[in-house]
């Protein structure tokens, strides 16, 4: 059985030197707070220096700036673990109010920064309107070569896309999801190998476009609520989510006037020269420190966790990485030290609390979330449970998902004596 997922917080916020301030694994839980660890290095530097000057939550801002830069920095800096190549290219999306919790503001921050440290980049490469996984695939496709039969020569009819790098801004990570909801959509997979650093292909028959050594990464912008009601199980389980990290974001403070940053061209120009040499490097490497410090995490991170919070944590180990890397060459060095891994578990850590705050203890699966639900109001006799779904779900199927309920410890039961068979009354642990 998995171990329970206060036992994981608690192991990775002592790697990072963080207080045991972790609530009991069934008292109704906080919204995340972020490690100082994470504001590591030039990232860290410049979020502390813009946010007197603006109304963002900086852990949108560092996030921004982590996911701006993995991509810009390209597909040449990456490690090889166990036979899978990982670049610094990332997916966040950032999850807060409509209009409250400044996420645009935090993009729009990022983004202005990086314009003087990177136009071309910033300027071509940075789009939004994420329908389609053909699309993506445009954006990066590879040369179009043409049979022509007449003269029997092949010639180039589409010269493709030369810079692979693509990051993908979507302020309405909402519309994605519908998209994806879509019947015969292949966004969802498509983004799925493009984290990964697959060779991208459409799943449509008779389409020869493809792209390979794309390097893509995404931020998206959603409320609670639409992600509550948009982000679907299956997409859970199917990969994408965990792909993703889930940045719990709120407005700083309030600024009637606005701000007056005055270091965007010390930034930009910081960031340029970081930029530069950061494209040069190879394959990373990785110092004794780290190679301690993450066998101790290594554990942890993947021991995953239950309900739909372990499904869509389940690729810690993989983020925390890439995010050592992206922190490593913010330093500039090719060597990622136990500095860079404890800024980046100190992301993940917060990416787990945001789940939780996003989800709560839900399982992933409709049929037990339908009963702890009910069970929320107090304790339900077996027959209760059963016409709770007005006979639209078998007995099989309510009792495996009562057993996996059991099995995790969420729920119990108890007999009462009657005059006949004894009565089961079922309640939620606490």
């Amino acid at each position: 059985m998995p171990k329970p997922l206060f036992v994981i917080k608690k192991e990775i916020h002592e790697l990072v030197d963080r207080p045991d301030t972790i609530p009991p694994p069934e008292t109704e839980l906080s919204v995340p707070t972020l490690h100082k660890a994470a504001f590591h290095g030039p990232a860290g530097e410049f979020v502390t220096a813009l946010d007197p000057h603006t109304e963002a939550d900086p852990v949108a801002v560092l996030i921004h700036v982590l996911a701006v830069f993995g991509v810009a920095v390209g597909r040449e800096p990456h490690m090889v673990v166990d036979g899978s190549r990982h670049g610094t290219n990332e997916f966040a999306v950032t999850v807060g109010a409509s209009g409250k919790a400044r996420k645009g503001t935090a993009e729009a921050r990022a983004k202005e920064t990086f314009f003087l440290a990177d136009s071309e980049f910033m300027g071509k490469r940075v789009k939004g309107g994420l329908s389609s996984g053909e699309g993506l695939i445009y954006q990066v496709r590879d040369p179009v070569e043409t049979f022509n039969p007449r003269d029997g020569l092949w010639s180039v009819s589409d010269p493709g896309e030369e810079d692979k790098r693509l990051l993908a801004l979507e302020q309405e990570f909402g519309g994605v999801l519908r998209a994806i909801e879509r019947d015969g959509n292949t966004l969802s997979a498509i983004l799925r190998m493009a984290w990964d650093g697959s060779k991208l292909s459409p799943l449509t028959k008779g389409n020869r476009i493809e792209a390979s050594n794309a390097h893509i990464g995404m931020v998206g912008h959603i409320t609670k609520d639409e992600l509550l009601r948009r982000f679907s199980d299956t997409e859970a389980a199917s990969g994408l989510g965990n792909r993703i990290l889930w940045i719990y974001s709120r407005r700083s403070k309030l600024l009637p006037e606005g701000g007056m940053f005055d270091r965007q061209i010390y930034f930009g120009e910081k960031f340029r020269c970081i930029l530069e040499w950061a494209k040069t490097v190879g394959e990373m490497k990785r110092s004794e420190s780290f190679r301690k410090v993450w066998a101790q995490a290594y554990p942890s991170l993947t021991a995953g966790g239950q309900g739909l919070t372990g499904i869509l944590t389940n690729r810690q180990e993989a983020h925390a990485l890439r995010l050592s890397m992206i922190y490593a060459l913010l330093d500039r060095s090719d060597t990622i030290d136990v500095r860079h891994l404890k800024a980046a578990l100190a992301i993940t850590d917060y990416v787990r609390e945001t789940v939780e705050w996003i989800f709560g203890r839900k399982t992933g699966d409709p049929t037990a979330d339908k009963i702890l639900e009910c069970l929320k109001t107090g304790e339900k006799t077996q027959t209760e449970i059963y016409l709770l779904f007005e006979k639209h779900k078998s007995s099989e199927e309510i009792e495996r998902a009562i057993k996996s309920l059991v099995d995790s410890g969420r729920v119990s039961s108890r007999a009462e004596k009657t005059t006949g068979r004894p009565r089961s009354f079922w309640f939620l642990n606490v």
